[in-house]
């Protein structure tokens, strides 16, 4: 999830050795130790009724990010997305996790289309019945990774908080409380035809260091709809799953799109003005500060919407299905 808040996931911290895990990929001995813990995690999992965009949901997931997640969802994160999204929206949400995005999304464009990805099959099962048991009718989701080419990469993480699952080609953690499973990958450009949208106006990009990848699979298909995008900087992954140093990142970011925006609570500055690189630089990696972008094409839709941020800090609730329904066909 989104950093500097989701409960305040950062994703830097070792977990405990000695939490139950569900390592794979580390012997047969330890995995078939795995499948007995997933069938009993099946049984005994429950439902946290969480409020998303001012309505209740019954939510299933891991036990550690659901206690950080509390009673609501992300409310100032909630309230961006819906400066930077309209109701009749096309939304793609990569790393979707247990769908909290995806059912405030659902909410926020609740005449458009949603769509999202989550490559962890045990995140997709948590996913796949939290927005099927939600009742949302606008909500599409997929199994897989998005990257720059097609195949299958390494998943890593800690099975009582798939939210920091990471995908790193040149690091492991050899420990029997984590676990690494291949996952499929495939890319944007090549799989956009299958989502049945005829345009994308904004996308969630939260994959713990692996954006980059994502957008060079969907080269095109950015240039072809131009969306805002909305995506985490996090130089712990960048640095230490894809080795990409934060000065890289952003001139590899400057060269897909032409405006770049650092949100830092309710402010945000142009990352692409040389004049303020350093300052969110120094106070991104020493602070923890500006962790999530605004990037786009249309420069004076972004700035248009942002402009409001200081004066939309929540987001209103949704009106009632029939009033919805006449909503959108207006």
């Amino acid at each position: 999830m989104l950093a500097a808040s989701n409960g305040g996931k950062l994703c830097l911290r070792e977990e405990n050795p000695n939490k139950s895990g569900v390592p794979v990929g580390f012997g047969l001995q330890t995995t078939m130790g795995i499948l007995l813990r997933l069938k009993s995690l099946e049984k005994i999992v429950n439902a946290t009724s969480v409020k998303i965009c001012g309505k209740r949901f019954a939510i299933y997931g891991d036990d550690d990010y659901l206690r950080g997640v509390g009673e609501e969802f992300e409310p100032n994160t909630v309230s961006m997305f819906a400066l930077l999204s309209d109701k009749e929206s096309c939304v793609l949400d990569v790393g979707a996790n247990i769908g909290l995005t995806a059912l405030a999304f659902s909410q926020i464009c609740r005449c458009g289309q949603i769509v999202a990805f989550e490559p962890v099959p045990r995140t997709f099962q948590y996913l796949r019945q939290n927005v099927s048991e939600s009742g949302v009718q606008n909500v599409k989701i997929f199994n897989f990774a998005l990257g720059s080419s097609e195949g299958s990469a390494l998943m890593q993480g800690h099975p009582s908080n798939f939210a920091c699952s990471f995908i790193a080609d040149n690091y492991t953690i050899p420990a029997d409380d984590h676990f690494a499973q291949r996952v499929p990958v495939k890319r944007l450009d090549d799989i956009f035809s299958d989502l049945s949208l005829d345009r994308v106006d904004f996308m969630k990009v939260d994959v713990e260091g692996f954006e980059l990848e994502v957008f060079a699979g969907g080269r095109e298909t950015l240039n072809i709809y131009k969306p805002i995008v909305f995506l985490e900087m996090n130089h712990w992954c960048l640095n230490i799953y894809r080795r990409i140093s934060i000065p890289e990142f952003r001139e590899r970011l400057a060269q897909i799109f032409p405006n770049i925006y650092a949100i830092d609570g309710l402010d945000y500055l142009d990352y692409v003005d040389q004049r303020n690189v350093h300052y969110i630089n120094y106070h991104h990696v020493l602070k923890f500060r500006f962790m999530n972008l605004v990037a786009g094409f249309d420069r004076e839709d972004i700035l248009s919407r942002l402009s409001r941020l200081r004066t939309t800090q929540t987001f209103r609730p949704p009106m009632s299905a029939a009033n919805a329904d006449l909503a959108c066909r207006r």
